[in-house]
C-alpha cells in the first residue's frame, strides 16, 4: 500500500481490447479516458469521495475545462498502465492536475494537464473548493511540489 502521506497517487489499470483498433493498439480518444479515471480515483483515496459521490452528497462536481495532453507511447491491448496523478495547484474553485501514464517498464506512454472547477448542481456556477477537502488538497499540492 501507498502512504498517502509521502508519495504521488498511482492508478493501475490494464488496456483492454475494448480500448483498442483491431490492431490491438489503443484508440487515441480512450487516452483522455485513462487519464480522467486515474483523476477520479485520487478523488475517491484522497478526499474521501469519487464523482458520483460529489454529486448525491455535495450538490457538485468538478466538470474538467482545460485538457492538454502529448503522447510518448503506445499501448496495446494488455499492457499494464500506471497513471501518476499530482495536484500542481488549486484555486479558489479549480484544481489543476499532472497526470502521467507509464508501461510497466516505465516508458511513459502520456503526459497531460487536467483543469476542473467545483461547481454547483443547481446553478451552474463555479463555487470554493468545499471546506472538507481543503485540508488534503493542501497536504496534495505541498506533495506534488516537494516530488517536483
Amino acid at each position: 500500500m501507498i502512504d498517502p502521506e509521502s508519495a504521488l497517487f498511482v492508478h493501475v489499470r490494464k488496456v483492454v481490447w475494448a480500448d483498442t483498433d483491431p490492431a490491438g493498439i489503443a484508440y487515441t480518444g480512450r487516452f483522455p479516458n485513462f487519464a480522467l479515471e486515474a483523476i477520479e480515483a485520487w478523488c475517491d483515496a484522497r478526499l474521501g469521495m469519487d464523482w458520483f459521490q460529489m454529486h448525491n452528497r455535495l450538490g457538485g462536481g468538478t466538470p474538467f475545462v482545460h485538457m492538454s495532453m502529448d503522447f510518448r507511447a503506445m499501448l496495446r491491448a494488455g499492457d499494464r498502465l500506471a497513471s501518476t496523478v499530482a495536484l500542481l495547484r488549486a484555486g479558489r474553485s479549480s484544481l489543476e492536475f499532472a497526470v502521467t501514464g507509464r508501461l510497466a517498464d516505465g516508458t511513459v506512454s502520456f503526459d497531460g494537464r487536467f483543469v476542473c472547477a467545483f461547481v454547483d448542481d443547481a446553478t451552474h456556477k463555479s463555487r470554493p473548493i468545499p471546506e472538507r477537502f481543503v485540508p488534503a488538497v493542501a497536504r496534495e499540492v505541498a506533495l506534488a511540489q516537494a516530488k517536483g
